[in-house]
């Protein structure tokens, strides 16, 4: 099958009265260091099935060239194994919003948090399943 790695606007997710839904009606969240995820299903028909937030606390990483240069990771981690999550999505029928938050001390280089990215989400996958079933 064609995996085509994009990252596109329509999959990011904003607007205050969203980011608000997402972490007061959330449905759940997991936390492999220095990644936690947390995340909430919806029914909007318009939105593509997975919409993506990256958090990088300022209290943690003063500097925004940190936070930046954390963010540019999360994104490049999420672009080239996001696949796992949208294909489980839609074999599901299900739509939901997800923040990334990296509540990591000291910047990671990109392998170990690719790595925990996917241990992430093979429990996000897991974990979601037992409980819809």
């Amino acid at each position: 099958m064609d995996r085509r790695f994009f990252f596109r606007k329509e999959e990011r997710l904003s607007g205050v009265k969203s980011i608000e839904r997402l972490f007061t009606e959330k449905s759940g969240s997991i936390f492999i260091y220095p990644l936690k995820i947390t995340w909430c299903y919806h029914q909007d028909d318009v939105v593509p099935p997975l919409r993506v937030l990256l958090v990088v606390p300022k209290k943690r990483f003063r500097q925004a060239n940190q936070r930046n240069r954390i963010k540019r990771i999360l994104r490049e981690v999420y672009r080239k194994n996001s696949y796992p999550i949208q294909e489980y999505l839609t074999s599901k029928g299900k739509k939901m919003d997800i923040s990334f938050a990296y509540i990591g001390e000291k910047a990671l280089d990109f392998q170990e948090v690719e790595r925990n990215f996917l241990s992430i989400v093979e429990r996000f996958i897991g974990q979601d399943a037992s409980q819809s079933s």
